[in-house]
């Protein structure tokens, strides 16, 4: 049977979890159907070589109204970029018009690509699907004006949980595929005594509103407090957009608080069981309020997490059942305390370790989560 073709359109030239989680994706999915990937020239495209024939553009153009990046202040600047950003964009639709025969589907890969979506709208007569991974913001001006032209426009939307379905409005018809992983699962639970070092991780960018330099910050004072804790950094620092190199704003933390003898800095890691293996908890202190593919990556290796959020609930987390939070970001005093809590009472690894596992093996199972997304397919193929 002759399989579809299908065009991946994803806005991030860097290593992201949003290229992770779709990775896991494709690996189960290219026996199905042909891919072809827009993507900007950089790491992604090197990396989505292995499922499919990839479209190299300069960039592609976005409008981000997410919850933490949507425009205020010196933020507006960036509208610069994005305006730029449209000649390459109706370049790319040449380069598709030019490399690609024939297109069943276009997967465009995150909300924030509503212009490019805009200007494909006018070339392509062609079922659009549409992946939300960042909270939305629904009330402003500009979200209820994207959200009216996703209805017009967006054949079908898929949200990777609920805190994402419910930042969009209920009146959009949106459909929960949660991502997956496909490395080995490890249900064994870890028997931790109070002579052991605590073992803390991180795995992300080294941004500031990852909330990893208040982590890095509170784990040195404690280091001087003779606390016996060690804290793995696996990720790396992106390169600025040139907006922000000019005005010298940089999002990456400080490079000179990574010096103590007690942190493990890995840099990229691509294959993450090792590290899940090694650490004790999973700090995810984020300024986002949602959480990433680690938590739930952490969850099949039993590990708990220390996170940042305002809700009690989650596909991937449950306060005080899975793991530990607290509600307000950048606030060191309450990532001591959650740390200390672990510290002091470590049979709370365990038992919480083993919560996680259970609750993210039934939530990102990859068989059901696999057929959801494959029975979208189906629908417009």
């Amino acid at each position: 049977m002759k399989k579809h073709n299908i065009l991946f359109v994803h806005p991030i030239k860097e290593f992201s979890g949003s290229l992770k989680s779709m990775e896991e994706y494709l690996k189960l999915l290219k026996k199905n159907y042909n891919f072809y990937f827009l993507v900007p020239t950089g790491v992604a495209a090197q990396r989505l070589k292995k499922y499919g024939k990839v479209i190299n553009v300069y960039g592609l153009s976005k409008f981000d109204n997410s919850q933490l990046g949507y425009y205020r202040n010196l933020r507006w600047l960036l509208i610069f970029r994005e305006i730029l950003l449209i000649f390459p964009t109706l370049f790319s639709v040449y380069l598709i018009k030019k490399k690609i025969k024939k297109i069943d589907l276009i997967h465009f890969n995150e909300i924030t690509l509503i212009p490019s979506i805009f200007i494909f709208k006018f070339f392509f007569n062609l079922p659009f699907l549409l992946h939300c991974r960042t909270l939305f913001k629904k009330d402003n001006f500009f979200g209820k004006k994207i959200i009216r032209f996703i209805k017009k426009n967006v054949h079908e939307i898929i949200a990777i949980d609920n805190d994402v379905k419910n930042s969009l409005p209920k009146s959009l018809a949106v459909k929960i595929v949660r991502n997956i992983i496909l490395h080995k699962k490890n249900k064994d639970s870890k028997k931790i005594n109070k002579e052991q070092f605590l073992n803390l991780g991180y795995v992300g960018t080294f941004l500031k509103y990852k909330g990893i330099e208040d982590l890095i910050e509170v784990f040195n004072e404690l280091v001087k407090k003779n606390y016996k804790i060690k804290l793995y950094l696996a990720g790396n620092f992106i390169e600025e957009n040139f907006i922000f190199r000019i005005l010298k704003i940089s999002n990456n933390i400080d490079r000179n608080l990574i010096t103590s003898k007690n942190i493990i800095y890995l840099g990229h890691v691509d294959k993450l069981n090792n590290f899940y293996k090694k650490i004790d908890i999973l700090c995810f202190p984020s300024y986002l309020n949602s959480l990433g593919r680690q938590i739930f990556e952490a969850a099949l290796y039993s590990v708990p997490s220390l996170v940042c959020l305002k809700g009690d609930k989650s596909d991937s987390f449950i306060k005080n059942v899975t793991g530990l939070s607290f509600k307000n970001p950048g606030s060191k005093i309450q990532i001591k305390k959650l740390i200390n809590s672990f510290y002091f009472k470590r049979s709370k690894i365990t038992i919480m370790g083993s919560k996680a596992n259970k609750l993210v093996s039934k939530n990102h199972n990859v068989k059901n989560n696999l057929m959801k997304l494959k029975k979208i397919y189906s629908k417009y193929l």
